[in-house]
């Protein structure tokens, strides 16, 4: 299997670097791919290499820098190299390892360790709250503290936050079907393309410190601007696509996904072939599926209908394998709906899904055994027309807790 590095970039301080790391790999069959993008960029090997292709492009944007990096690139896997970064001497071996036992993977991806501009190693750490476990790890000779990376789930595949980090591995034959790097992200686009990929096909994550990703003080991450607009932007591509990823996700893992409604729904029903309907009475719900069987669960304006919440939370739970996701949508507290359909006898709004996810809270719902965790809560108007009639609606969407690894995110079940 061929494999290509590429990278992109408009500083070159620290391509020798990088190209020191391709030089000590295990496996020496590669081609790495330098695409300079700037007039004033200029760079080349430190000695005489044929695997390194230097190329000179004029685009703009990181979105289609990469992609015009991608075209150039010939082989089978695509590897991300980000022009700051170094890959440990077994990356490219253990990923074709990984690549060739896993034929369907769209992605495949490893642990990874920071370092500090001068290459020495990094000890931050992300929020631990959230999930993040590290532990000390001796790769090349040199003591690192290895953060461990998360499974891909529908979660946390849908916030970039959580998702798979370096090193990142494309099969070529999946790149190129989900139509590669979109040119016009500026930012995201990352997030972007795994979306997609995750659509395509499993992601395999090699436990293996396999990345070092340089941290510093120009690093996209540290920037205070970009990366609050990172953030803000991460939630609206959850928001597009966490029903679709969860769709993907349930499909591979040979799992259900069900649309719920209630013998008082009223107006057109949400007809959607990629989800079986299934009609539940509010009052004694019971869904007829086993234990752990269904990986999403679509509830549109389902919970004002069921007055006993930890009866219909329960069952939903039962139902749902851990990381499956219960996603719905209801009349909010905050506007008209939720009180004028005579219908509605329960009542949300954001914060009632904090009596749902947090331990301190569950006296309030002393039935309730579900261990759910909150992957998104928000208040949104669904139409002009429900707007106009001060009809806004609550999103929250839950993740199943059992046995199985961890969420990102804050966890008080």
């Amino acid at each position: 299997m061929r494999v290509s590095v590429f990278t992109p970039t408009h500083n070159p301080r620290w391509l020798d670097d990088c190209y020191r790391s391709l030089v000590a790999q295990t496996m020496p069959d590669w081609e790495w791919v330098v695409l300079l993008n700037g007039k004033a960029t200029t760079w080349a090997p430190p000695q005489p290499d044929p695997r390194v292709r230097v190329q000179r492009a004029g685009v703009k944007g990181v979105g289609a820098a990469k992609r015009a990096a991608c075209e150039i690139a010939t082989g089978d896997l695509l590897v991300e190299l980000d022009h700051d970064d170094v890959l440990v001497s077994d990356c490219l071996e253990s990923l074709v390892v990984a690549a060739d036992a896993n034929p369907d993977a769209s992605l495949i991806y490893s642990d990874f360790a920071q370092i500090n501009e001068d290459g020495s190693p990094n000890s931050t750490t992300f929020n631990l709250e959230n999930g993040w476990v590290y532990t000390p790890c001796v790769v090349d000779g040199v003591e690192q503290l290895r953060c461990h990376a998360m499974a891909p789930s529908p979660h946390n595949v849908g916030y970039i936050w959580y998702a798979p980090n370096h090193v990142r591995a494309f099969r070529r034959t999946a790149y190129e079907a989900v139509g590669g790097y979109d040119a016009s992200h500026a930012i995201l686009d990352d997030q972007d393309l795994m979306t997609r990929l995750y659509q395509h096909g499993e992601f395999v994550h090699v436990d293996k410190l396999l990345y070092l990703q340089r941290w510093y003080p120009g690093n996209t991450q540290v920037d205070p601007k970009i990366n609050a607009e990172i953030q803000e932007r991460t939630v609206e591509f959850y928001r597009d696509n966490i029903e679709a990823l969860s769709l993907a996700w349930a499909s591979r893992a040979g799992l259900a996904a069900i649309s719920l409604d209630t013998p008082t729904s009223v107006g057109s029903p949400d007809i959607d072939a990629r989800f079986a309907r299934v009609r539940i009475d509010p009052s004694a719900p019971s869904l007829p599926y086993f234990d752990s069987s269904v990986g999403v669960i679509k509830a549109l304006d389902v919970l004002q209908r069921a007055a006993d919440r930890a009866a219909f939370f329960n069952e939903c739970y039962r139902v749902l394998a851990h990381g499956g996701m219960l996603l719905t949508d209801t009349p909010s507290t905050d506007g008209r709906g939720a009180f004028q359909d005579p219908s509605h006898v329960a009542f949300y709004n954001e914060n009632s899904f904090i009596y749902l996810t947090q331990l301190g809270l569950r006296p309030t719902i002393p039935a309730l055994t579900a261990r759910l965790q909150l992957s998104h809560v928000l208040t949104y108007w669904p139409s002009d027309v429900h707007e106009q009639m001060h009809i806004p609606y609550v999103k929250g969407n839950l993740i199943a807790v059992k046995d199985g690894p961890r969420q990102g995110g804050p966890l008080h079940v």
